[in-house]
């Protein structure tokens, strides 16, 4: 039997209206952020489906999924910006958008046509939301093997142009990396790390483990350049994981005196505003995330028409930046 909304409002022990209000997302009615998680849980746990009512065929609706707590993202342009980019493109094409952050996935919404997850999840928690959503895209992390599809930037390809520019240009190149955890404390490596260190055994197979690893913040960033320098004085270049870390970089290098690019070349990989604003001028790897995010409403909305297909992974090209702080 069908779960109605009298089950759940029994459960919760409130009204059926406060329910029915609730699932609706209506922001007008004022109730605890408790009681309205409980009664998303209970909807959620109990399997409640709304009644269907007719839709207009042009009008579609797409959970949007962002990895990050909304503060967090803040904090990081490149998921902000994918986020937006995603909401932007799929209004263009006349679909309704519903915001869901990592911190609050008991409100993800359940009568919408398809989501897009944004950002690195566990293979549990991919099973969860494809098990909830037949059709999914997920952006910036390979889900082919998992059967979803997916839009992901040429990380490979962006580090091996930038490595190969500062490795044929400088004597003594080292990276920093990001190391960062899904929300169930699944640990995520940075895919770009093993292009990195094949491009360092072919120019300067002497030296081992050029590398530090940091939190994609900018004091992790600051840390992480701290550390390196310290390990390999003599280092002259560096590609760093994201223009947060970098700025972080800037900071530990000007407080040692060491110029930049004078003395140290810098690219970073995700080119936002703060890479073109920081002084100098930061080289970047540009991921183009406006294409991005179009490729993968386009490519759900094509998965709506086409549910039988076999999934797809978009790999969209990067480029290389070259400004100030390699001395351009």
């Amino acid at each position: 039997m069908a779960v109605t909304l009298k089950d759940i409002a029994n459960k919760a022990g409130v009204s059926i209206a406060t329910v029915s209000r609730i699932l609706n997302h209506d922001t007008s009615l004022s109730v605890s952020q408790t009681t309205r998680e409980s009664v998303l849980s209970l909807a959620e746990k109990l399997s409640y489906t709304k009644p269907h009512h007719r839709q207009t065929k042009s009008t579609k609706r797409i959970a949007i999924l962002q990895w990050y707590p909304q503060e967090q993202e803040l904090n990081d342009l490149y998921y902000l910006g994918i986020r937006l980019a995603v909401e932007r493109a799929a209004q263009q094409i006349g679909c309704e958008t519903a915001t869901t952050f990592a911190n609050k996935w008991s409100q993800l919404p359940n009568q919408v046509d398809g989501l897009i997850a944004i950002g690195k999840f566990s293979a549990d928690q991919l099973k969860q939301l494809h098990s909830r959503y037949e059709h999914m895209v997920v952006i910036d992390q390979n889900t082919l093997a998992m059967g979803i599809d997916c839009v992901v930037p040429d990380f490979a390809g962006g580090i091996m142009q930038a490595g190969q520019y500062l490795f044929q240009n400088y004597h003594h190149v080292g990276m920093i990396a990001g190391k960062e955890y899904t929300t169930d404390s699944q640990e995520v490596r940075d895919a770009r790390v093993q292009t990195f260190l094949s491009l360092a055994q072919q120019y300067e197979p002497d030296k081992k483990d050029v590398l530090e690893y940091g939190d994609y913040q900018t004091d992790g960033g600051y840390e992480a350049m701290a550390r390196l320098k310290q390990r390999f004085p003599e280092l002259d270049a560096v590609l760093i994981a994201n223009g947060a870390m970098a700025l972080g970089a800037l900071k530990c290098l000007h407080e040692q005196q060491i110029n930049v690019p004078q003395d140290m070349a810098i690219i970073t990989f995700d080119d936002t505003v703060v890479t073109k604003f920081a002084y100098p001028p930061l080289s970047s790897i540009h991921v183009p995330t406006d294409q991005m995010a179009s490729k993968a409403v386009q490519l759900l909305v094509d998965r709506l028409s086409h549910p039988q297909d076999f999934p797809n992974c978009l790999l969209v090209a990067t480029s290389l930046k070259l400004r100030q702080s390699t001395g351009n």
